[in-house]
């Protein structure tokens, strides 16, 4: 019988076609609602959570780096791996699609309650992938001029800060 972190990982790397079936599947694992860092979601949020996660990756792959299971509690240290084949929605804005390759470090702390996953608190290293698909890291991508000003820009394209990049 798969563990509950084997079903978590499974769910997120397969979600069901079927929106219904996709938000049944959900909460057989989550509460509805859950917490998730502070905000409260639904298993359709997961769901589409989900969704957005496969627009975004293709052959995507989780690595279970560490795990820490106590009553209550599973402690997931995750590597994902995978290839940007979609715009990534950042704080900082969107990266357009780079097909390049992603490591992703991700920490999560799981709050179980007679079986449920009742509360997430999540920590990504999202810089790590910035770097790797806009900084020519290994995921290639673009590579940004040391020499010139870096301008972040929000989602609606309105300048959040300009940085004089310095060595």
């Amino acid at each position: 019988m798969p563990t509950l972190i084997d079903r978590i990982l499974g769910l997120w790397l397969e979600p069901p076609a079927d929106p219904a079936a996709a938000e049944a599947a959900f909460r057989a694992i989550y509460a509805d609602p859950l917490s998730v860092n502070d905000a409260v979601l639904t298993a359709a949020d997961l769901v589409r959570r989900a969704r957005a996660l496969h627009r975004t990756y293709a052959d995507l792959r989780i690595e279970p780096v560490e795990t820490i299971e106590t009553p209550g509690r599973i402690v997931l240290g995750l590597r994902m791996h995978a290839r940007q084949v979609g715009p990534l929605e950042t704080p900082l804005g969107t990266v357009p699609a780079t097909g390049g390759a992603v490591r992703l470090r991700t920490v999560e702390i799981l709050t179980v309650e007679d079986g449920l996953v009742t509360a997430v608190w999540m920590a990504a290293d999202e810089l790590d992938v910035l770097r790797q698909l806009t900084a020519g890291g290994p995921a290639g991508g673009h590579v940004i001029d040391p020499d010139k000003t870096v301008e972040i820009r929000s989602r609606t394209g309105l300048p959040r800060a300009a940085l004089p990049r310095t060595r």
